[in-house]
């Protein structure tokens, strides 16, 4: 993660910010969306899957995961031994933010201006912040812009736009797979770490196929 921040943010190189996917089938997760250009010109062959919801659907969405992620009254969960390595750092980066954010002073670092889609205007890190109609509004075009460039930039036959609801079917032709025979996940379920559990899925599938 680091590279890619610093990259975007900060005085980073593209090509560390490229090796951090190299060698791997597929990537995920902030902030790898917004390299969509970088990576579509560095690896001419691949193809890009953009989930799509109603806006106001993923602005809730979002301020569900910081509440289940997120100690309500002190800004961060425990960190355990248990804990997988990205969500204790994950933790990490937030709970500075919600430091920072109490404090009300300083400006973020590469970390938090990488974290939370701050780039976008939003402000999902402050409890107060993120409800207030001028922030949402402001969030919400951000994100309605990436929605719309990615779909001006990246070709259509290098594109798929999909809604969970479509289910495996869209998926699976796009990339030239079976249909699984499993139920589709249409509901990310956290762990008692905050963790989701299509993320960690996601994270030990990278780990053992490759």
């Amino acid at each position: 993660r680091p590279p890619l921040c610093n990259y975007l943010f900060g005085n980073g190189s593209l090509q560390a910010a490229l090796d951090v996917i190299s060698g791997y089938d597929a990537a995920m997760d902030e902030p790898l969306h917004l390299l969509y250009e970088e990576v579509m010109q560095a690896y001419p062959q691949a193809k890009f899957v953009l989930m799509i919801s109603e806006p106001e659907t993923w602005y809730e969405s979002y301020i569900h995961l910081y509440e289940d992620t997120m100690d309500r009254n002190h800004g961060y969960v425990q960190i355990t031994d248990d804990m997988p390595p990205l969500q204790a750092a994950t933790v990490k980066i937030r709970r500075a933010a919600f430091r920072r954010s109490l404090r009300g002073k300083g400006s973020p670092s590469i970390d938090e201006q990488c974290t939370a889609v701050r780039y976008w205007g939003c402000e999902f890190h402050d409890p107060v912040r993120r409800q207030d109609p001028e922030v949402k509004a402001r969030c919400l075009d951000g994100y309605n812009h990436h929605m719309a460039r990615v779909q001006q930039v990246v070709p259509a036959d290098r594109l798929l736009v999909l809604k969970l609801s479509d289910g495996w079917p869209p998926l699976a032709n796009f990339l030239n797979k079976t249909i699984p025979e499993e139920e589709f996940p249409y509901t990310d379920h956290f762990t008692s770490h905050g963790t989701s559990l299509l993320q960690q899925n996601f994270l030990v599938q990278d780990r053992t196929e490759l």
